[in-house]
Formats: C-alpha cells, structure tokens, sequence
C-alpha cells in the first residue's frame, strides 16, 4: 500500500461505514437540493415541502444526469432532463413522457439533522445507528456566543487531525507545551500550557497563559480553551471531517462557543467576531497540512517517522477502529 494509501484509507467512505457531517442545515432551504461529495460518490440532499431531509445518490439512474441539478417538487426531486420523479425511497416514478421501462431506485443514503448540521452515513442507509452521530453539543446561555463555519481543504483528515493534534504546531498560538495525554478505547485527549500571542492572548477572559485540551475520536475533534488553572472553560471548537474525493481533499465542518461574560468588547456582535477570529487562526497556516499533502503525492513516502505521542496514539487508535469496522462488514 503506497503513502497515500495509508492516509486516505483510515478515512475513506467508500471502505468504511460512518456517519459525516454535511452541511449546515441553515445552508439547506425548503424544497431545495445541495450536491457534495461523500469520498468518491456524489449525493444529493434533499429538503421536501414535508417531511425529513433524505439523501440519495446524485444520478438519475435513467440517463447519470446529476439530480442537485434538478427541482423538488412536493416530496420528490425532479430530474433536470426527463423529468423523472425520485421518492425518498429512491423509487422513480413516470415522468410528462411514456418510457418503455422504468429505471431502477436511486441507491438512498442514510441522512440525519442533529444540532442543526446535515450528517450522511456511508454504509448501507438500513444500518444507519442515529446513536452514533458525532455530538457537538455547546453550552448554551446568554453567556455564551455560537457561530458555525464550513471549508474545504486540500488534505486529507489524517494529516488535518495531526495539525490539530499539534495545536497549529504552535507558530499561531504562541509557546505551546504538550503535557500529557490520556487515552481511552475511543478518544484520545492530549493537555498543553500555552503562552498565548496576540491576539489569542486578549480573547474573552484570556490572559496570556491558559490550558488546552484537545479530544480526538475516529470521526471528530473537540478543543477546550480554559484558564490557566484549568477551572474556567473559555472556549470550545467542535471539528467534523468529510472526505470530498479521492484526492485528500477533506470538508472541515465547525463549531465554536466562546464565553461572553468577561468579554472586553460590549455586546453579542463581538463574540461573533471573536469566534470567526477564531476559525480563522485556526486554519490560518492550513497551507502547512496541504503543501505537505502535496510533497507527500509527489514523493510517494512521509519526510519522516512521526513519534509525537499524541499523533502516534492517534493512528494507533484508528487503525484499531477501522479494523474493526472491517470484521463488523
């Protein structure tokens, strides 16, 4: 197995049952369809006129046009040719024109809202768990600010974990000092000091020195800023990661809260803008991650073993969960 192989097949859709993020559901309007890219195959999200959101494959299975190009209609979505209806069943029903045959169903796909994202399960949509879609549950209150944001990246996870991992390996943050890690059947959960620069260290109740702690699973990331004493959580960033080809190019769906109640600005409006500052300097040197996938394309081989304990564990922990992913199919 080459390089690229080892990087892109922990994560990939089409070998491995899982449930991805999407998109927000905010991004998705009544009766109106949205196509992305769940690893190699193309899907279709669907908001009818009533009812919940269901996904199928974006082909029409008469003649392969892609149905995001098409119109929902009542409960149905319309191929943009023919005209072929298309039931969240996958069934298709006749068309404004007499067909000899009908065409086979869509292949359907496992599709749920929870916590106002569009997630999409890549096996077979029958054994679609709901139980286990990634939460990313924030603290709620007048003291606290949510904002959501969607990227794409040219890297694949595995490579956007570790940069994660390393907490933007340090040059954005300030001095940062890994501590420790704890590790448990399904997470991993790494500690750091960090000595935070500007503007990091004038964010909502931050002084320059705080405590970090980053959850990593098979599927997400969690990063926890709290106080240097680590007793007042003042930030959160919830991390969702979908494969979008075969390429490595990975969808990054996100999720911060930041705590208001000792903010320096007046105001909701600037725990907004602190929580897009936020994203933004987290992703700030995501050139790193995509000018290393690239070198490792053209290289065929990594610059070097990676002993980072956090990043070892890490792929100790996914290999182990895709293995058993494996005997489960």
């Amino acid at each position: 197995m080459s390089m690229t192989d080892t990087l892109l097949q922990p994560f990939d859709p089409d070998q491995h049952a899982q449930w991805y993020p999407a998109l927000r559901s905010a991004d998705l309007k009544h009766q109106k369809a949205i196509g992305v890219y769940c690893g190699s195959r193309p899907v279709v999200i669907v908001r009818p006129e009533a009812g919940l959101v269901f996904a199928l494959d974006d082909r029409c299975t008469h003649r392969q046009v892609p149905l995001s190009r098409g119109v929902v209609s009542g409960t149905f979505i319309r191929c943009p040719l023919h005209g072929i209806k298309f039931a969240r069943s996958g069934r298709c029903y006749s068309p404004d024109m007499v067909l000899e045959e009908m065409p086979p169903r869509a292949e359907g796909w496992g599709c749920r809202e929870k916590e106002g994202w569009i997630f999409l399960y890549s096996g077979n949509a029958e054994d679609a768990d709901e139980a286990l879609i990634p939460s990313m549950t924030h603290h709620d209150g007048k003291n606290w600010c949510h904002e959501t944001f969607v990227c794409e990246i040219n890297a694949p996870v595995l490579l956007l974990m570790d940069h994660v991992q390393r907490f933007g390996r340090g040059t954005t943050t300030g001095l940062v000092t890994y501590l420790d890690q704890s590790i448990s059947e399904q997470q991993i959960s790494s500690h750091y000091r960090v000595v935070a620069s500007a503007p990091l260290s004038v964010l909502p109740g931050m002084t320059r020195n705080w405590r970090a702690t980053v959850d990593t699973t098979p599927v997400d990331q969690n990063i926890y800023l709290s106080s240097e004493d680590d007793t007042k959580l003042l930030a959160e960033i919830w991390l969702g990661y979908m494969p979008t080809g075969r390429d490595g190019r990975t969808r990054v769906c996100g999720k911060i809260a930041i705590r208001q109640d000792r903010t320096r600005l007046p105001g909701r409006v600037s725990g907004s803008l602190w929580a897009t500052l936020l994203w933004k300097l987290l992703w700030k040197e995501r050139s790193l991650p995509e000018v290393e996938w690239s070198a490792i394309q053209q290289s065929g081989r990594p610059g070097h073993s990676d002993f980072f304990p956090p990043a070892q564990a890490m792929q100790d922990l996914l290999t182990k969960n895709n293995q058993r992913t494996d005997k489960e199919g």
